[in-house]
């Protein structure tokens, strides 16, 4: 986004603008992820059923795909900086919100957060085009790899901390406070930087995007791997506990699912920086992602740990690789977010309705076959659109 000042004068030190950075990242998962655990402590003190309590994890989600088109006109009003600023104080205050034991109360931080969320999520990869485009592949890497942390921290540690206090509120609390601190480290920056000059005359209408092939074949990828990526989240546990794998050994699927993402995401964020074309990369990801669902399909309980270890890997590979096109498939970063704002505003919608497709899937068959099914032909289609947004072609809006 053009400046009102020199660059050199709105210039940080790189040690600030990266814990800066990171503190944003984590705040896009963490107050996500911990609500998970404690969602059956949450049930019985507000006395609602299951399907009331998706509500604070699926509405999210529901946030992410309806708000993000919004996101792109905000920063171009206020500044990006500000932005930033705007939207973690935003998930902050949806967390406090959320500790809160009253239903109306909570739904209410799960809207306020969820926005939050879903501006940031658009709001970081413009971020990286205009401050670190010469360091592109490091910092997308970063960006995802501090995600992967604060969503492992936060799901780890919400029961010890819920057992320690006595209240499940402790551990949203605690997440909000952390909000609430990066908060005013970004307020200090963006003030101290000094106000953006608008741009909202500047950029592009997003009609132009919509008419781009490359925008829709990025959109399409990251939608197919989020819903992907949020069906299995929700079922594989039970995927593997019906094939006869143990309790315990399902749980720590999910858990190596999430930790095998994190130097999955951080490797081809970097490995995707370097390359010109990148259709084998996203190919080689969606195959690890594929021997992983066909060992579900064919032989659940027979190495699940390592069908577990291929999900994260191949998973974590392809929204690295998903995020990164943003920044390498545009020019300027106004134009990064607007196909931030397009791709995860689709792409969250598909991920939202995953979850419920793949369980209505078992109720008709009976089994876990059908759903995979079900899976394996989204990758397919998936994989074609990698490989397409894998070809060096840039987004055109008509004034680059």
């Amino acid at each position: 986004m053009s400046r009102s000042v020199p660059p050199a004068a709105r210039s940080l030190p790189a040690w600030l603008w990266l814990v800066a950075f990171g503190l944003a990242a984590i705040n896009l998962r963490a107050p996500i992820v911990v609500i998970g655990p404690v969602l059956e402590p949450i049930m019985g003190t507000l006395a609602i059923g299951a399907g009331t309590a998706s509500l604070f994890t699926t509405g999210m989600i529901l946030c992410f795909g309806l708000l993000s088109p919004l996101a792109p006109g905000f920063a171009d009003r206020v500044g990006l900086d500000r932005a930033i600023a705007c939207a973690i104080t935003l998930i902050a205050v949806g967390g406090v919100m959320r500790g809160v034991e009253s239903l109306t109360v909570m739904l209410l931080g799960t809207l306020c957060a969820g926005m939050g969320i879903a501006f940031g999520n658009v709001f970081m990869p413009s971020l990286v085009k205009r401050d670190r485009g010469d360091r592109l592949g490091r910092t997308m890497g970063l960006y995802t790899v501090m995600m992967g942390v604060g969503a492992t921290i936060s799901a780890g540690s919400a029961i010890p901390l819920m057992n320690a206090s006595g209240s499940w509120s402790t551990p949203i609390w605690l997440w909000a406070a952390f909000g609430i601190g990066s908060a005013i480290v970004w307020w200090r920056m963006a003030l101290s930087l000094g106000p953006e000059q608008p741009t909202a005359s500047r950029r592009p209408p997003m009609s132009r995007l919509f008419r781009s092939p490359v925008a829709w074949t990025l959109t399409l990828f990251m939608g197919a791997q989020s819903l992907s990526f949020y069906t299995l989240q929700t079922w594989v546990p039970a995927v593997a506990i019906q094939a006869g794998v143990p309790e315990a050994t399902a749980g720590i699927m999910l858990s190596l699912i999430n930790l095998t993402s994190i130097p999955g995401s951080y490797i081809v964020a970097r490995l995707a920086s370097r390359l010109t074309h990148h259709s084998l990369l996203v190919l080689g990801l969606c195959s690890l992602v594929a021997l992983a669902l066909f060992g579900l399909l064919l032989a659940p309980a027979a190495s699940p740990l390592l069908w577990a270890v291929l999900l994260g890997a191949g998973q974590g590979g392809c929204f690295a690789f998903a995020l990164t096109m943003i920044v390498l498939r545009t020019r300027q970063p106004q134009h990064a977010a607007m196909l931030s704002g397009m791709s995860q505003s689709i792409g969250y919608l598909m991920g939202a309705s995953g979850p419920l497709l793949f369980g209505a899937l078992h109720g008709l068959s009976g089994d876990w076959q059908l759903s995979l099914i079900f899976l394996i032909v989204l990758l397919a289609g998936q994989s074609v659109a990698g490989v397409l947004i894998g070809r060096p072609r840039m987004v055109k809006l008509g004034d680059d």
